[in-house]
């Protein structure tokens, strides 16, 4: 009860907020004042004046040191500031806050109150509307008073204005009674991973810092992306994740990019093309039963438990280029319609024994794909460019307001895989795929999994064919960072951390 009487909703945004940057400057510089002051100040100069010094050449010194520490010390709290503006540290907040309280004034979102003074003289003065800023854990909420004041209309339809204003991503709005909720993330791109970090275990990997897919709960991915855009990376990037912890089964219907996975042990008779894709698909549905009727009649059977209780592993079928096999099979209806019921099927009821679908396209239009059945992928994602109704079809009407931005740099460096995500149902939010250190290598990777689970080695020579072949599928100097650059990073987070 007392949690709805005194509900807070962060920190008000006020007139006084428009330079809270400025302030802050002075506030961490007060200290440093203090010190010169005594040190330099009356430790020196008040010295020399109380014993009647006159020669005006021994206060030079005390006057460059009293300029010289506070230049250093202000470039040195002015960098402090920038640090942690780039780590998304406390300056980060405060900016956000005095971009706010700027945002208001400049676009008149205010109230003039005028009043009279003691001696006459009319006095004029700016009240801002009820504004709250909230930091989250990962995210941070902006939120508007409305309750019918002049600019409740604004402040209902303000979400893509704030994603533009504060550099930030916004990944939900909410009503309540008399407010506004809209809640962000910034600096996204600081919270991409490295594709070592991207690990899969207890029904979830890792896509980014804070972010997962729990494929347990929300079965069945769904990937889009313009062709350069960082498609197939991203589907190899979940393949190293899941295959320690899951059985892979791969279709390629280009017979392209990811078939030299299957001359590795680790996938071997797992990557077909052709009508082999049409059998993986039947092969699965008869597993996703043969798993239910053992699941039924274990005898520590309980309901409502799902395969993970019962000791199954994960199972996921990953087909690549989804609509360029249903164009093939455009004139053979009864393969297509064989497809189609089978994936209907996975889609439907595969989620609680643990066979789950990632189907990657370029566009997932109707065409290729029903309707029906891309609304049962409960988690979608998209990389590179797209159009807005390619981020529509992704990401369904709950995001037709949504404003889908294309970034091509981050820091002047050109970024593949950037793109979106979201949970079916909900506002989508910027997504970075993991990026690769300059010494990974996907076929030494995967080769290393291998020996792990006891696979059998192939030939050197072989391994450098392979290799070479999985390189050509993305740009390495795109999605790489060098040594320095993480060098850089691990330094600054360092400092966001201590400050």
């Amino acid at each position: 009860m007392l949690k709805k009487i005194f509900k807070y909703r962060g920190k008000r945004i006020r007139y006084s907020s428009r330079k809270l940057m400025t302030v802050y400057q002075f506030v961490l510089f007060i200290p440093v004042l203090i010190a010169i002051c005594y040190f330099v100040g009356y430790k020196q100069v008040y010295s020399l004046v109380s014993s009647g010094e006159t020669d005006w050449k021994l206060f030079i010194l005390p006057a460059v040191l009293f300029l010289s520490v506070s230049v250093v010390a202000n470039l040195l709290i002015l960098l402090l500031k920038r640090v942690s503006i780039i780590r998304d540290g406390f300056f980060a907040r405060v900016e956000q806050r005095q971009i706010l309280a700027k945002m208001v004034i400049d676009n008149g979102y205010y109230n003039r109150e005028q009043s009279k003074t003691s001696d006459g003289k009319t006095k004029e003065k700016i009240k801002f509307p009820k504004i709250y800023y909230r930091k989250r854990k990962e995210t941070f909420e902006v939120v508007f008073e409305t309750k019918g004041s002049k600019f409740q209309d604004k402040f209902l339809t303000i979400g893509g204005f704030l994603e533009t204003a504060l550099t930030a991503d916004m990944i939900k709005k909410v009503d309540e009674k008399g407010f506004v909720i809209y809640e962000l993330r910034a600096n996204v791109f600081n919270k991409r991973i490295s594709i070592r970090e991207m690990v899969a275990d207890k029904g979830k990997v890792q896509l980014m810092k804070g972010l997962y897919w729990h494929f347990d709960k929300d079965p069945h991915l769904l990937l889009g992306g313009g062709t350069g855009g960082g498609k197939t990376f991203t589907l190899l990037s979940l393949i190293y994740a899941l295959v320690r912890v899951a059985d892979i089964e791969i279709c390629d219907p280009k017979r392209s990019d990811l078939m030299a996975l299957g001359k590795l042990p680790l996938f071997e008779g797992k990557v077909h093309s052709g009508k082999d894709m049409v059998m993986c698909l039947k092969n699965a549905v008869s597993e996703m039963n043969d798993r239910f009727e053992e699941m039924n009649t274990s005898a520590k059977y309980k309901m409502g438990k799902n395969y993970a209780y019962y000791g199954l592993k994960p199972k996921f079928i990953v087909i690549d280029e989804f609509a360029a096999w249903m164009a093939e099979l455009s004139n053979d209806f009864k393969t297509a319609g064989e497809v189609e019921e089978y994936l209907t099927q996975i889609v439907l009821k595969a989620r609680q024994c643990g066979i789950f679908l990632i189907v990657a396209m370029q566009r997932p239009d109707g065409e290729f794909i029903k309707t029906a059945l891309r609304d049962n992928f409960m988690f979608r994602m998209s990389v590179g460019r797209l159009s807005e109704t390619g981020n529509w079809m992704i990401f369904g009407d709950e995001n037709k307001n949504k404003n889908f931005k294309f970034v091509e740099k981050v820091d002047g460096e050109v970024v593949y895989g950037r793109g979106y995500v979201a949970k079916g149902g909900d506002v989508a939010s910027e997504l970075y795929s993991p990026f690769v250190p300059s010494d990974f290598d996907f076929i030494e990777e995967f080769l290393k999994i291998s020996d792990e689970l006891g696979y059998e080695r192939i030939a050197e020579a072989e391994v450098q064919k392979l290799s070479k072949t999985i390189e050509k599928t993305f740009d390495r100097e795109a999605l790489s960072i060098n040594d320095e650059e993480s060098k850089e990073k691990a330094f600054l987070e360092e400092l966001s951390q201590k400050y």
